[in-house]
């Protein structure tokens, strides 16, 4: 039987993954809410294994920092007329009541949002509320106990909703340690996702995400980025999804203000031994390894004249997982050295609509 992890303080490992969701959701939700302009008026945050709101210690679990997040923004979802509903599910009935209670006594029962709650198993939960999805702007949470309930199949079924964020966690290791068991890959394709390759213990969880890229067809846009957690032994980690750069990089940039050197884990994923304020003796060391790669692949492409615009530039940093802070020092060392020319300042979001041409020279 799966351990009860709410009826008792969470440890570090949760803790983290709290704070990821948090930064996360304040940011979607700045996004589709903040800014007053989104298209999309339905706004639907689900929440599908949400336990009881709060832990032993009465610290927050993701169903009230949704809420507080919707709270922060209360006057402008009423001015601009936003219809949020919020959707809380968990297979154990208890722990919905629970969370009702953790709610009212939170002082968050009332608000600009309307409440959803259910107790059934997560199949039939998502087989139910799919159809909510189709006509909203999404954020969906899956903070399953395991891994059974994010199959490829459940995957593509997720990954081909319009104006959609997903947030998945994943018990990496315990995928590997029993890669070979039948009941694994009942639910997903561990031995495929291992085969012919060990990935060291710390990096399993990249391992999956790159599994999960496989699934996408070439011609369908769908964005994938990790996040990865340690607890003690285990490795889990938390998989992101979107099809809007936007939201890829709303992650990247609650990843990157956590694990500042990779943007990456809670932890030294390479094992680099690099710590972040204390630079080497020696220039450059401090440095990690994916960055060097990330700068060196970056300046190969540049040179070459790989990017036509401004928008395929921002496509490519985000994609690799970088933010364009990332990129900038090398936009501006080459346009510096006159080895490209165009207007390197400024490039984001906005340079998909307008994409400024850039030349190598």
């Amino acid at each position: 039987m799966p351990r009860d992890l709410h009826h008792k303080p969470f440890n570090d490992a949760t803790l983290a993954k709290l704070e990821l969701f948090r930064k996360h959701i304040d940011a979607w939700l700045g996004v589709f809410v903040g800014s007053g302009r989104v298209t999309k008026k339905k706004i639907r945050i689900f929440d599908l294994f949400c336990g009881p709101g709060q832990d032993s210690n009465d610290q927050k679990g993701s169903p009230l920092l949704i809420l507080e997040s919707l709270q922060r923004l209360a006057i402008t979802i009423k001015q601009v007329g936003y219809q949020v509903d919020a959707y809380f599910n968990d297979a154990d009935q208890e722990k919905i009541t629970e969370l009702q209670q953790s709610i009212s006594d939170a002082g968050l029962a009332t608000g600009p949002y309307s409440f959803h709650f259910s107790s059934k198993d997560f199949t039939h939960i998502f087989k139910e509320l799919r159809p909510e999805m189709l006509d909203s702007a999404n954020l969906l949470l899956l903070d399953q106990n395991g891994v059974r309930f994010f199959s490829a199949d459940i995957f593509n079924e997720i990954r081909t909703l319009q104006v959609t964020d997903t947030l998945v966690f994943m018990s990496a290791s315990y995928v590997l340690r029993f890669k070979d068991e039948p009941e694994i890959n009942r639910y997903l394709e561990a031995a495929k996702i291992f085969a012919g390759k060990s990935p060291a213990y710390h990096q399993a969880h990249r391992a999956i995400v790159d599994y999960y890229r496989t699934l996408v067809p070439k011609s369908t846009p769908y964005l994938l980025a990790p996040f990865s957690i340690r607890s003690g032994s285990n490795i889990h980690g938390v998989i992101f999804g979107s099809q809007n750069l936007k939201g890829l990089e709303k992650f990247l940039e609650a990843a990157w203000s956590m694990d500042k050197l990779r943007g990456e884990a809670d932890y030294d994923i390479d094992q680099e031994d690099i710590r972040e304020g204390e630079p080497s003796l020696f220039p450059g060391m401090d440095k990690p390894r994916k960055t060097k790669l990330f700068e060196g692949q970056f300046e190969t492409l540049l040179t070459l004249g790989n990017f036509p615009d401004t928008a395929a530039i921002y496509k490519y940093v985000l994609e690799q997982g970088f933010l364009m802070k990332h990129a900038s020092p090398v936009l501006k060392r080459l346009k510096q050295e006159g080895l490209i020319d165009g207007n390197i300042t400024g490039i984001g979001y906005a340079s998909l609509k307008s994409p400024q041409p850039i030349k190598a020279r």
